[in-house]
């Protein structure tokens, strides 16, 4: 995996846990939010009735995904790209094997958002006007919403928060450069990886 592949990804995973940011890609500029609560969910963030224990995801965030399930997404597997100690939590890059550019999907366990805020997060940011996107969703049961910041996001990007607990997210990314062939919509891809990472918790890691 080239290291200007890596760099992105960093930054992508990066980006989109700026809570309570607005403004323009590469310009974000914190808002004012309102006070957190004790406890349960915020700004009209529904409630994660079933929390995940996510410690398989911390020891090993690549395990999520094994090279079938990266393949049933539309393209080949190609490789990994773990960061255990990422910026943002637990992450992990998965890399397609396709000759159009390099397209993948990354996921990052949100330890390391400061004000543990969990899905509750992308709610307040909606409200405090800082989003571009903001579409709600549930996968199996669990909380979600595909979001932005940017006023001109790219083709073919797309990212997602997915409650795991109510102070806890998993965030996706999904990036295609083949945008038609031969995957489906980026977000509709960023979804069914949501699938799979809560399958995978439910059974306990296996």
């Amino acid at each position: 995996m080239t290291s200007r592949y890596a760099a992105a990804f960093t930054f992508a995973l990066a980006a989109v846990l700026l809570s309570g940011c607005s403004g323009k890609p590469g310009n974000a500029t914190p808002a004012t939010q309102p006070p957190p609560t004790s406890s349960g969910t915020q700004f009209g963030a529904p409630s994660v009735s079933g929390p995940l224990d996510t410690t398989p995801l911390e020891k090993d965030p690549c395990a999520a995904l094994n090279a079938g399930q990266v393949a049933s997404l539309g393209a080949p597997f190609k490789s990994t790209f773990p960061q255990p100690d990422g910026a943002t939590g637990p992450s992990c890059g998965w890399r397609f094997a396709t000759d159009d550019g390099p397209s993948s999907v990354g996921g990052a366990l949100a330890t390391k958002d400061p004000g543990h805020s969990g899905i509750s997060g992308v709610y307040g940011q909606q409200k405090m006007g800082g989003l571009t996107k903001f579409e709600p969703f549930t996968v199996d049961g669990y909380p979600g919403a595909v979001y932005d910041n940017a006023s001109n996001p790219p083709p073919g990007f797309c990212v997602m928060a997915i409650g795991l607990r109510e102070d806890l997210t998993y965030v996706i990314t999904v990036n295609l450069d083949s945008l038609k062939h031969p995957f489906a919509d980026s977000c509709a891809v960023g979804k069914k990886v949501a699938g799979y990472v809560i399958q995978y918790l439910q059974k306990g890691g296996r």
